[in-house]
C-alpha cells in the first residue's frame, strides 16, 4: 500500500472513532440538556468524510478484486466472449421486445382511434334513421341521449347546436361525451336532431367487446382557484372527491377526472400492466357542450390495455395463421442457436489455445528473469503466438549481443563526452586583453554536442574582432562543421583576409563540405578602437545590438544569406561609430526563439525591451540578466537549440583615441 493510501486510511479511521466519539458526547449532553456550539456541524463534515473516503475504499477493493479475478488471459478471454458473443444477443431480444411493445402500443393507439371514429360515423347514420323514423335502430344506441328541437323542451339544446351541425366530442362538466348534431329543414323550418354518448364503462365495454382491448378514459381541464396556496415553481396536488383529482403546477391548478366511470387508475394499473401491452393516447381540445367553444386546456387521455393474443388475431389472422408463422420462427431460431453452440465451441477452443500458449511464454519470460538464456518455447509455429514464441526464442539468443552492444554504446557515449569537452576547449575561456574592453560569453548546447560557436581575436594594439555563428541542426555533425570553420576562420584572420574574401572561403568550405540542407549563419565583427568604428559583416546570423546610454537598443542591420545555401554568397558589411561606454551583445537564436510550455518563443521584443533595462550594466550583469529571463521564459522545458550570449563593453575609447592622434602627429 502505498503511503498516501495509508494516509488516507488513517484520516478514515480517525474519522470513524470522531463519529463514536461525538456520539457519546451528543449523548452526554442530552442527558444534560446541554448544547455545544459547532457539534452538528463538526459532526456532519465527519459523516461526509466517511463517506466520501468509504465510497474510494469499496472503489480500490472492486478495482483489486477485478484485477485478481482477471489476471489470467484465459479469463479475460472468456469475458470478451461474453461481452461480444452472447451480450449482443440479449441486447438484441430487448430490443426485439420493446420495439414489439413499442408497435403494440402504437397499433393498439390506432385502434381507439378507430373505435372513436366508428363511434361517430355509428351516431350519424343513427342520427339520420331518428329523423326520418323518429327512433333510433332497433336493438342499437344503448345509453344515447336525444335531443330534438321539435319536440316539447327545445331548451335542452344548447344554443350553439340548434343551427349548427356537428359530430365530435365534447366536454360535459368534468365528463366527456360523443356527440353528433344535424340540422335538417323540412316545411321551411330547421330541425335539429342531437345525439349524445357519454364516454363512460358502457362505450368502454362495448370496446372491449367488439374490439377485444380495454380502454380507461379520463378528462383533464384547469381548475380556477383563487384560494390555491400554491405559489411559482411549486407542485402540489390533492385526492379524489366526486369532482376528480387534482394537481397543482406552478401555482395552476390541474383536475383530472375518469370520464363517466367507477374505475379507479391504480385498480386498472393493477389489472393490465405486465400482462398486456399499456399504451396512451390524447385526443386534441375539447368543444364545451354549453358554450360550443373550443376549451384548449381540456382534453380526454385514454390509457389502453391490448392483450397480446388480441394483437395476433386481429393483425396476423388468427391461430390458424400465427400458428404456423410462430412454428416456422421458432424452428429458425432453433437452427441459429445450434449454428451458435458449434461457433462456441469453437471459440472456446480458440481460448483454450490462447491460454495455454500464453502460460508457454510465461513460462519463458520468468526463466529469463532469472538469467537462464538457454529456455526455448516448444510450440507450433503455424500462428501468431507460435510466431511470437519464435521471437521469444531469437530474443534469448539476441541478449547477449545486445549486452555487447550497449558496451559498445557506452564506449561511443565515452568518446562523444571526449569530443563534447574538447568543443568547449575549442572557444574562448577569455576576452580579449585590450584595456578598457570587459567580455563575457556563455554556450549552453542543447545537446551533447552544439553548432554555436563564438571566437575573440587580437589583431594588434587598437584592434580587435569577434565572431558568432550558428550551424543548422545537432549532434556530432555540427560539431565537426563547427570544428572545421574554427580551424579556417583562425587560419584565415590571422592572415589578415579581408572581410569579403574571408566569408567567400568560408561558404566554399560550408558548401562543399556539407549536404544541401546544411548550412550556417555567421556573423563577424572587427572593433577599430582607435578610430571608435566597427564593421559588421553578416551571413543570415541574428543582428547584435548596440547598447548606448539614452537611446534604445541599436540593432545594426546588415541582411545576407547563411554560408552553404548556394555557392556563391554576398554577405552585407555595415560600419558604425562606437562612442564610450557602449555594450555590444551579440546573441543566437536559441535565445530569442526560446519556447514555453505553450510553445510560445521569447521573442525580439521582449529581448530588446530587456536590453533596454541593462544599458549601463556590466557584460556579466547583461549576460546573467538575458539567461534569467530565457530561464523564467521556458520554465522546465529543455532547450530546442543551442543557446549563445556573447557582450563586450568599451569603457577607454577617449583614451586610446587621444593616443591615435599623438602617434599620428609623431609620425
Amino acid at each position: 500500500m502505498s503511503k498516501f493510501r495509508k494516509s488516507l486510511l488513517v484520516i478514515w479511521l480517525a474519522a470513524v472513532a470522531a463519529l463514536v466519539i461525538e456520539g457519546r458526547v451528543s449523548s452526554l449532553l442530552d442527558g444534560a440538556e446541554r448544547y455545544l456550539p459547532g457539534l452538528e456541524l463538526a459532526t456532519l463534515v465527519t459523516w461526509i468524510v466517511v463517506l466520501v473516503l468509504g465510497v474510494y475504499w469499496i472503489a480500490v477493493f472492486f478495482r483489486y478484486l477485478l484485477r485478481r479475478l482477471f489476471w489470467r488471459v484465459g479469463r479475460r478471454l472468456l469475458l470478451s466472449y461474453l461481452f461480444v458473443g452472447a451480450l449482443p444477443f440479449l441486447m438484441f431480444a430487448v430490443l426485439l421486445l420493446v420495439m414489439g411493445y413499442v408497435m403494440g402500443g402504437a397499433l393498439s393507439r390506432a385502434a381507439v382511434r378507430s373505435e372513436r371514429q366508428a363511434t361517430l360515423v355509428r351516431m350519424d347514420r343513427w342520427n339520420l334513421e331518428y329523423s326520418l323514423s323518429g327512433k333510433l335502430p332497433k336493438g342499437e344506441g344503448d345509453g344515447v341521449e336525444v335531443y330534438d328541437t321539435a319536440k316539447k323542451r327545445p331548451e335542452e339544446t344548447p344554443d350553439w347546436l340548434r343551427n349548427r351541425s356537428f359530430s365530435g366530442i365534447a366536454a360535459r362538466g368534468g365528463d366527456a361525451a360523443f356527440v353528433s348534431s344535424r340540422v335538417y329543414v323540412l316545411d321551411g323550418k330547421p330541425r335539429t336532431i342531437t345525439l349524445v354518448l357519454p364516454l363512460d364503462d358502457g362505450w368502454n365495454n362495448d370496446v372491449r367487446e367488439r374490439a377485444g382491448f380495454s380502454v380507461f378514459n379520463f378528462v383533464s381541464w384547469d381548475e380556477p382557484d383563487a384560494d390555491s396556496n400554491g405559489a411559482d415553481g411549486k407542485i402540489g396536488a390533492s385526492g379524489n372527491d366526486r369532482h376528480g383529482a387534482s394537481i397543482e403546477i406552478n401555482g395552476k391548478r390541474k383536475k383530472f377526472r375518469a370520464s363517466g366511470t367507477e374505475t379507479d387508475v391504480d385498480a386498472f394499473f393493477n389489472e393490465h400492466l405486465f400482462r398486456e401491452i399499456v399504451w396512451f393516447d390524447q385526443t386534441g381540445a375539447l368543444v364545451e357542450w354549453e358554450s360550443g367553444a373550443t376549451n384548449e386546456e381540456k382534453t380526454v387521455s385514454t390509457i389502453i390495455a391490448n392483450p397480446i393474443p388480441n394483437l395476433r388475431d386481429t393483425y396476423f389472422g388468427g391461430q390458424e395463421y400465427s400458428g404456423p408463422l410462430l412454428r416456422g420462427i421458432v424452428g429458425f431460431g432453433a437452427t441459429l442457436f445450434v449454428m451458435y453452440a458449434f461457433a462456441a465451441l469453437f471459440a472456446g477452443m480458440l481460448i483454450f489455445s490462447i491460454t495455454r500458449a500464453v502460460n508457454r511464454i510465461e513460462k519463458g519470460t520468468k526463466a529469463v528473469e532469472r538469467g537462464d538464456f538457454s529456455y526455448r518455447i516448444r510450440m507450433n509455429r503455424q500462428s501468431q503466438l507460435g510466431e511470437m514464441a519464435q521471437s521469444f526464442d531469437h530474443m534469448t539468443e539476441s541478449i547477449a549481443k545486445l549486452l555487447l552492444r550497449v558496451a559498445e554504446q557506452e564506449r561511443l557515449q565515452s568518446e562523444i563526452d571526449i569530443a563534447a569537452s574538447i568543443q568547449r576547449n575549442l572557444l574562448p575561456k577569455d576576452g580579449p586583453t585590450l584595456a578598457g574592453v570587459s567580455f563575457a560569453a556563455h554556450f549552453e548546447p542543447s545537446a551533447a554536442i552544439g553548432g554555436d560557436y563564438y571566437d575573440v581575436f587580437s589583431l594588434d594594439r587598437g584592434r580587435l574582432a569577434v565572431a558568432i555563428g550558428d550551424v543548422s541542426g545537432h549532434g556530432l555533425s555540427t560539431g565537426l562543421v563547427m570544428a572545421m570553420v574554427k580551424a579556417a576562420m583562425t587560419t584565415l584572420v590571422e592572415e589578415g583576409t579581408s572581410e569579403a574574401a574571408l566569408f567567400r572561403r568560408l561558404n566554399d568550405l560550408v558548401f562543399k563540405s556539407t549536404d544541401k540542407r546544411a548550412f550556417m549563419t555567421l556573423g563577424f565583427t572587427i572593433f577599430d578602437l582607435e578610430r571608435r568604428v566597427l564593421r559588421h559583416t553578416n551571413a543570415g546570423h541574428i543582428y547584435p545590438y548596440v547598447l548606448r546610454a539614452g537611446v534604445a537598443p541599436i540593432a545594426i542591420e546588415a541582411p545576407s544569406l547563411p554560408l552553404g545555401v548556394r555557392a556563391d554568397v554576398e554577405p552585407e558589411t555595415v560600419e558604425i561609430e562606437i562612442e564610450e561606454g557602449d555594450t555590444v551583445v551579440y546573441l543566437s537564436d536559441g535565445i530569442v526563439e526560446a519556447q514555453n510550455d505553450n510553445r510560445e518563443p521569447l521573442g525580439f521584443d521582449a529581448v530588446e525591451s530587456l536590453l533596454a533595462s541593462l544599458v549601463g550594466g556590466s557584460p556579466a550583469e547583461v549576460q546573467d540578466a538575458l539567461l534569467r529571463a530565457v530561464a523564467s521564459h521556458s520554465g522546465d522545458r529543455c532547450s530546442d537549440d543551442d543557446r549563445t550570449v556573447m557582450i563586450l563593453r568599451f569603457d577607454q575609447l577617449e583614451a586610446l583615441h587621444t593616443r591615435a592622434e599623438l602617434l599620428g602627429e609623431l609620425g
